[in-house]
């Protein structure tokens, strides 16, 4: 499913009309899912300038003009062949449009001597953190977006369904990883939102995992989390595994974790902070005694990143927000961590709605045993 090129000229408007309540002149986008925001295509180095008037124009290295040209709906391309030459297009047009105020997409996209250089070439240009324009755009999704993240999240059920098949004792995590990301890829993954986690006995207890060269033996928990990326939309799913039969611990901690989890989902619904469902998954813990041991951040939301804003509870007070219909959200991003003893996780992507939270595929969640 393509999205229409009005929708992106229209979320280029939009943008032009929050840069002018925050009296932005230029704002430049480098953040990868930003840039594939406004223009439907996934770049690496992404160089986009919106000014608040007129069109968007898109900088690119040379040998990448002729493709540029015909993937990218916009129409004013300039090309370039090293960075001196990059930054003094952006120099030149600073001055002939008499630029003030410049926002950048500063998270995670910015390299540090890069902004710096910018500022030494352009004192009298005042810099801000245009971030909050971005997320107010992205958060709500059109229902374009919201069955392009559904179809990834089907892609993370081949995903899952493939681990079942090659998950054994004996078998390392780099070969579970590989099997799960092969029939992905097959069914459509484009890429993935972060390495996929398979993470067996002492090793569930990480909270952002990898696969590694550690075999699985018989009687381990299993941690598996994919997020598989559909034009340009992630996937998010994490199942627990056991290789043989669960001993009654390794039940009741899958048990608790469903629990806190299910009560979580419960609260969601708009108007709430999403820091609540945190706040209620830990209060289901916390009673049953295992407080202590819950990593907390149980919520995120997705999209064209694997985590965006709503962020979870584990960032500044100032980036919660409160849930909106038509929000995407993973719920099930926290860790319950026992040292010497393992960690469970379960998460599935959600659609906030009037009344609630809708799971967009729906997905066994128990303990999932294996020969």
């Amino acid at each position: 499913m393509n999205i229409n090129i009005n929708v992106y000229e229209e979320r280029i408007k939009r943008i032009q009309n929050l840069m002018k309540e925050w009296s932005i002149d230029l704002l430049a986008v480098l953040d990868n899912e930003n840039y594939q925001y406004f223009t439907g295509e996934f770049r690496r180095q992404p160089r986009l300038y919106i000014p608040a008037e007129g069109e968007p124009m898109l900088l690119v290295f040379r040998g990448e003009a002729e493709e540029a040209s015909k993937n990218v709906w916009i129409k004013n391309i300039v090309n370039y062949s090293n960075l001196h030459e990059m930054m003094m297009h952006i120099i030149n047009y600073i001055k002939e449009h008499n630029v003030k105020i410049v926002g950048f997409d500063h998270e995670f996209a910015l390299p540090a001597f890069l902004l710096e250089r910018f500022k030494m070439a352009n004192p009298t240009v005042k810099v801000v953190d245009a971030r909050e324009l971005f997320m107010r755009l992205r958060m709500i999704k059109t229902s374009e977006e919201i069955e392009l993240i559904r179809k990834a999240q089907e892609i993370a059920v081949y995903g899952i369904e493939a681990a079942k098949k090659i998950l054994k004792n004996g078998v390392t995590e780099l070969e579970v990883a590989a099997e799960i990301e092969y029939e992905m890829r097959k069914k459509g993954a484009e890429r993935f939102g972060f390495p996929t986690f398979v993470n067996s006995g002492y090793r569930t207890n990480c909270l952002h995992g990898w696969s590694s060269r550690k075999k699985i033996e018989k009687g381990e928990l299993v941690l598996i989390d994919v997020g598989p990326v559909y034009m340009g939309y992630n996937g998010d799913m994490t199942r627990m595994f056991i290789v043989g039969s669960p001993s009654e611990n390794q039940k009741k901690l899958v048990k608790l974790y469903l629990q806190a989890r299910r009560e979580a989902i419960n609260v969601a619904k708009p108007g709430i902070m999403i820091n609540e469902l945190d706040n209620k998954a830990n209060e289901i813990i916390a009673q049953a005694g295992y407080g202590e041991y819950y990593v907390r951040g149980i919520a995120h939301g997705i999209g064209l990143a694997f985590e965006e804003m709503p962020f979870p509870t584990i960032f500044p007070e100032d980036n919660i927000v409160e849930l909106k219909s038509n929000m995407t959200i993973s719920i099930g991003h926290s860790i319950l961590s026992i040292p010497n003893f393992g960690g469970a996780r379960v998460e599935d992507v959600f659609m906030v709605t009037d009344q609630g939270v809708k799971m967009l595929v729906k997905y066994d969640e128990e303990l999932i045993e294996v020969d």
